[in-house]
């Protein structure tokens, strides 16, 4: 974890079937957790060239949502229960 700073937040997504998940990392380091889930990824038949980290690290919650209304995330039947989500963040 960063000396002194929250924990990194991370939007991680697949682009079919299209899934996703907000987290904030806890416990190791962001390079660790990245190769880890990959490689977990691999040995469980996901391909690991369809799912996406983004560290959110530094964005606001207008940001994050702005993005995952870009990355087409946010739908009609799931927005409000995700901008829930990303207000308990703790984004500024």
């Amino acid at each position: 974890m960063a000396e002194g700073g929250a924990a990194p937040v991370y939007l991680c997504y697949k682009d079919f079937p299209t899934e996703f998940v907000l987290f904030k990392l806890v416990g190791t380091t962001p390079e660790a957790f990245e190769k880890y889930s990959l490689d977990l990824a691999r040995e469980n038949g996901v391909d690991p060239s369809s799912t996406h980290f983004e560290r959110l690290d530094g964005m606001t919650r207008q940001q994050v949502e702005d993005l995952m209304r870009e990355l087409g995330l946010i739908t009609g039947e799931n927005e409000r229960e995700v901008l829930i989500d990303i207000g308990e963040l703790g984004l500024p």
